[in-house]
């Protein structure tokens, strides 16, 4: 559940647009306080500035994550080289190090031992490192390293917590509570090309940061540090629940991206956490609920549509051209867990995945309104406009066609991009 609290009045005008998608703010829907997660899981990658990653076309999922999510265009690592910057978001402190020094141990207070604390669980997963537990410096081949494992470092995270990649779940409602993942030496970004890492975070992770839209779910792709440059610059992306498409300026760092994850549970704060500034202006949402829109074809006129204004429930929903009719104009309701609801102003009965279908070609068809998932639609980004991807399914919806009358079905990947516009 989304807890929030008033802008003021500036930052309540500002209207971001992204993915295609128009952005109502007001005060009942605009950033707040930090929503509170099921999940959250944190890559951290190596050793690139910023300016290597956005607009990259080495790096075109972890872009793609950033057009549908908050891009941070200010944010930066707290120190060279490596391992104080993992430490950094992981305690709040850099614990005095300097180089990558191992093994080290501490007993300082830490995110891993305040979710522990509060009755939370944490987990670090790390490729290539060899089994669950592991305490050396690194692994036989070196693509594990433990200076990019902080969790190691502290006896108050247990040894439980201390994972190999490997174990990361394929059912995702069984993570932890938070999630720190890095890749081994090649796949983060550290001895291997930008491209390499990017399509590693595709393949091991977009089945999550799909799912994470319509499971109050968070994913965040940050950089230790740059690539050793007296500025620091790095990319850090939110993406999932409850994230407000779009650019935000504001001056980060490691410690106001652990506040921010310790603000989500009501944690203490662990070193220089304790006075950073947690990040609040990226959450909300992304349609004004209880607003009507029309779900148009990105780049056509096409809108989806209950044909000719049928109220039969189970009517198969089709494409046609912009007639201004109220068959094409939806109420947009969003629901607890990040995903929206869309019911016709027509009928009055709801956008829905036809007998909870998870197979690839599945009806997209109208039905009472409910409340059940498979009438919840995630918000993902699709080029310049956005995927609807079922919750029950994770399969996108797409128009079987272009001419007027094509049936809407989901489908594997991204499915057909859609732009909403607000009519009222």
């Amino acid at each position: 559940m989304v807890r929030r609290k008033l802008l003021t009045a500036a930052a309540a005008a500002v209207a971001v647009v992204a993915a295609g998608i128009p952005l109502t703010a007001s005060p009942a829907d605009a950033a707040g306080s930090v929503p509170r997660f099921d999940h959250i899981v944190v890559v951290i990658h190596e050793n690139q500035p910023a300016s290597a990653i956005y607009g990259s076309s080495s790096a075109p999922y972890i872009n793609s994550l950033a057009a549908g999510g908050a891009k941070m265009t200010q944010s930066f690592g707290v120190t060279h080289p490596s391992e104080g910057n993992y430490l950094a978001l992981f305690s709040g402190s850099t614990q005095g190090i300097s180089g990558d020094p191992c093994p080290l141990s501490y007993s300082a207070p830490n995110l891993g031992s305040e979710l522990i604390g509060a009755g939370l669980t944490f987990s670090e997963y790390s490729e290539s490192m060899p089994s669950t537990g592991y305490t050396a410096c690194a692994s036989p081949d070196n693509q594990y390293q433990r200076a990019r494992n902080p969790a190691v470092d502290f006896t108050n995270v247990p040894a439980a917590d201390n994972k190999p990649f490997s174990s990361f779940p394929t059912d995702f409602s069984t993570l932890p509570t938070v999630s720190f993942v890095t890749a081994n030496m090649c796949n983060s970004m550290h001895n291997c090309s930008v491209a390499t890492g990017d399509a590693w975070t595709k393949n091991k992770l977009d089945a999550y940061a799909r799912w994470a839209t319509t499971h109050n779910s968070l994913l965040i792709v940050t950089f230790d540090e740059d690539d050793f440059t007296t500025v620091n610059q790095i990319a850090t992306v939110f993406s999932g629940a409850h994230v407000r498409p779009g650019s935000y300026g504001e001056h980060i760092n490691h410690y106001n991206v652990l506040r921010t994850i310790e603000d989500s549970y009501d944690l203490p704060h662990a070193g220089s956490a304790a006075t950073a500034t947690p990040i609040t202006d990226i959450w909300g949402n992304t349609l004004a609920s209880g607003g009507i829109y029309q779900l148009s074809r990105t780049g056509n006129t096409q809108l989806i549509d209950d044909p000719n204004s049928s109220t039969t429930a189970g009517i198969q929903l089709i494409v046609w051209h912009n007639n201004s009719g109220t068959n094409q104009k939806w109420t947009a309701t969003a629901n607890p867990d990040g995903s929206y609801s869309f019911k016709n102003s027509a009928s009055g009965q709801c956008l829905d995945d036809a007998g909870s279908s998870t197979a690839p070609g599945g009806r997209i068809i109208q039905w009472p309104c409910t409340g059940n998932d498979n009438q919840h639609w995630g918000m993902t980004a699709n080029g310049s406009g956005t995927s609807l991807v079922s919750k029950i399914s994770g399969l996108a919806i797409q128009a079987g066609g272009t001419a007027d009358g094509s049936l809407l079905t989901q489908e594997s990947g991204t499915g057909t991009a859609w732009t909403f516009t607000k009519v009222g």
